[in-house]
C-alpha cells in the first residue's frame, strides 16, 4: 500500500473517452514515473517509500495498463504523450523530473525529444531505441506473443500493447538537439538489452551518463530497489 498524508487518486478523461488513472503524493520537486509494458504504476513502490518525504511523486497508468483504459483500436505514443500533457497541465507542473521503466523509459524518452521543455532531468532503467536492440529471443519471443494474441477478440489489449513494444521509438532527426538534459541510463549486464547496440546511442547524448548493475537482468526495479533508489538520489 502506498503510504502518505497527501496521496490522492485521480482520473482523468481524454478526448476519445479513455479513462487515464494516476496516483500523486509528497511533496517537493515533481518526479513522474512511468511503468513498463503489461506493468502499472505499483511497479515503483520501493521508489515511492524511498522519495516520496522529499519529493511530489506522479505515477500513472498508462493506457490499457492498470486501472487505465483505452477507447481507441490503436495503442501508440502520441495518445500517450497527450495523457502525460493533461496530467502535467491538470496538476499544473511546468517542468518535472520523468523516470522510466523498460517500455516506459521508452515512453519517457520518445516524449522528452518532442516536450524537452517539459523535462528536468530524467532517469531511464533498460530502455531501447529500437526493437531489433532486444537480444534475438526476446524479439521472437514477442513476435510469437503478438501473433497469438492478434488473431482473439478477448486479447486485443494485449494485442495493441505488444505492438507497441515492437515499434521503434519516433525520435526526430535532430534529437540530439532536443535531448540536451541531464539523463541517467541503467541497465543490467544480463539485460534483454543489447548494450552493445545501446552504447552509442548514449554516448551520442550531452549530457548521458550509463550505470550497469552486475549480476543483474531486466527486472531491475524487483531485484535491485536499493541500487536503483542510490542511482536516483545521486542523480537528483
Amino acid at each position: 500500500m502506498i503510504m502518505g498524508e497527501s496521496l490522492m487518486e485521480k482520473i482523468i478523461s481524454s478526448t476519445d473517452g479513455s479513462h487515464i488513472f494516476y496516483k500523486i503524493l509528497g511533496h517537493g520537486s515533481p518526479i513522474f514515473f512511468i511503468h513498463g509494458n503489461s506493468g502499472s504504476h505499483h511497479a515503483f513502490q520501493k521508489q515511492v517509500d524511498a522519495f516520496q518525504k522529499d519529493h511530489q511523486l506522479i505515477l500513472m497508468d498508462t493506457r490499457d495498463h492498470g486501472k487505465s483504459t483505452n477507447e481507441s483500436n490503436q495503442l501508440d505514443f502520441s495518445a500517450i504523450f497527450s495523457d502525460i500533457l493533461t496530467i502535467l497541465d491538470n496538476e499544473q507542473i511546468e517542468k518535472v523530473m520523468m523516470v522510466g521503466f523498460s517500455d516506459g523509459a521508452n515512453i519517457a524518452l520518445s516524449f522528452a525529444n518532442y516536450y524537452p521543455e517539459r523535462i528536468s532531468k530524467m532517469v531511464l532503467i533498460s530502455p531501447n531505441i529500437r526493437f531489433d536492440q532486444l537480444k534475438k529471443s526476446k524479439q521472437l519471443l514477442y513476435r510469437s506473443l503478438y501473433a497469438i494474441s492478434d488473431q482473439f477478440l478477448r486479447l486485443k489489449k494485449e494485442s495493441r500493447v505488444l505492438r507497441l513494444a515492437m515499434k521503434n521509438l519516433p525520435l526526430t532527426k535532430n534529437y540530439r538537439e532536443t535531448l540536451k538534459m541531464p539523463i541517467l541510463f541503467i541497465f543490467g549486464d544480463r539485460d534483454i538489452i543489447d548494450l552493445n547496440k545501446m552504447t552509442p546511442f548514449v554516448d551520442s547524448l550531452k549530457q548521458a551518463k550509463m550505470v550497469i548493475f552486475n549480476k543483474t537482468g531486466h527486472s531491475i526495479l524487483r531485484t535491485r530497489p536499493l541500487l536503483v533508489n542510490k542511482e536516483i538520489n545521486s542523480f537528483i
